[in-house]
């Protein structure tokens, strides 16, 4: 059963946070804690009481996820989300772990390598990210340095980087890797390093067609790509949902409402085509735009073989919806790709992401308590963001 994060885990965090800006605003610490303020006693020993006693009802839990979800309202303006708009206060990389970096790529050279600059990166959820000026003899590079953070949503560093070596050397535009570490002796955690993408976040109309036709692009690239396995749709379709559900059971005991919706899932949800290669956090974010070099996706944690609506479902009807509502993105989806879907299959899919959301999320909140470095992100996500993710599958699937 779900339980309160403890309110000293969350006292040290805010005083952390307010003196550490790479950890979160003024502005998020002041809604965390007004959600500490005010979320009063755990009732998860009295909910897990009844359940042992006379069991729980399907209104009784749902009753009590609602409960919960207000109680965690405060959380939701802690949560930066993917608004491309926000500006992140620039933040050198602490010193201390420049020198490692230096050190670890002047050993791997085997001749003297300088980092001139290194800055955070504001706005990544799953990764650490530094921006870093390399020299080496008479070059100089810009790069970017991805350093994994404890768990956060279950993805690993050799994951990732398979993934996009394996797409580049496919033809498809993502960055280069230069370089991986995927022990954690170096930087506490594994990281890598790729080229810095020249490029920016664009959200015009000419721009957002671009990014339709980017996810189109990639679901052409064979799946054999990142799996052989030649397994089919439906088959790929329940492993799929399986792991999403072994990742949760991994961060909490089994939650109810959440093996409801997998099981849901496995008995509705159906293929739309053939299996692709699925980007999973597909959004205007995550794409960026160079003259010269066109689309170059990035973020590529989440990627594996899958549905293609897995990914047009959250563009369309999660990620997308700062800019347009969902009907516009199905017109536009249907205009520049041709993909349309019946009002049933987008609701399938629509359920399997929030299911997908209820799931990974909670890592966020295992990687707050664990420490050290909590953000008030990884606090508003663990809570607040699973909790919403899990009333919408719910009311899907539920009704």
């Amino acid at each position: 059963m779900e339980a309160l994060v403890p309110e000293a885990v969350i006292r040290l965090a805010i005083a952390d946070g307010l003196a550490d800006p790479r950890l979160g605003s003024a502005a998020q610490w002041a809604a965390v804690a007004e959600y500490v303020d005010s979320r009063g006693e755990d009732p998860w020993p009295m909910r897990r009481a009844r359940i042992a006693e006379q069991g729980a009802s399907r209104d009784d839990l749902v009753r009590w996820l609602e409960q919960d979800v207000a109680t965690a309202a405060p959380l939701m303006r802690a949560f930066t989300s993917h608004d491309t708009s926000i500006e992140h206060a620039v933040v050198d990389v602490d010193p201390g772990e420049v020198e490692l970096l230096t050190a670890w790529l002047s050993e791997r050279a085997g001749v003297p390598v300088g980092v001139l600059e290194a800055t955070v990166i504001g706005g990544g959820f799953s990764r650490r990210m530094w921006r870093a000026t390399l020299r080496q003899a008479d070059e100089v590079r810009r790069v970017i340095v991805r350093v994994e953070q404890g768990g956060m949503f279950d993805t690993d560093t050799v994951s990732e980087v398979a993934t996009m070596r394996a797409l580049h050397a496919a033809g498809f535009a993502v960055p280069a890797v230069e370089a991986m570490e995927q022990s954690g002796a170096v930087l506490g955690q594994p990281f890598f390093i790729m080229e810095e993408v020249p490029g920016v976040v664009r959200v015009d109309d000419e721009g957002l067609d671009d990014i339709i036709r980017s996810v189109d692009d990639l679901h052409r690239v064979p799946a054999s790509v990142l799996d052989a396995s030649g397994r089919t749709p439906e088959q790929v379709i329940a492993d799929t949902i399986e792991g999403w559900r072994a990742r949760y059971r991994r961060h909490a005991p089994e939650i109810p409402l959440v093996e409801r919706g997998a099981d849901w899932l496995r008995e509705h949800l159906m293929p739309t085509g053939p299996t692709v290669i699925v980007h999973g956090d597909a959004g205007p974010g995550n794409a960026l735009y160079e003259p010269a070099r066109g689309i170059t996706t990035i973020d590529w944690e989440f990627a594996h073989v899958g549905d293609a609506a897995e990914d047009w479902a959250y563009l369309a009807l999660i990620r997308g919806r700062r800019l347009m509502d969902a009907d516009s993105w199905k017109a536009r989806i249907a205009r520049v790709a041709g993909i349309e879907y019946s009002p049933e299959q987008w609701r399938m899919w629509l359920a399997y992401n929030h299911f997908r959301g209820a799931c990974v999320n909670l890592s966020a909140r295992t990687v707050f308590e664990n420490g050290p470095r909590r953000s008030a992100d990884q606090l508003a996500i663990g809570v607040a963001v699973h909790l919403r993710f899990l009333s919408q599958l719910v009311e899907i699937t539920e009704s």
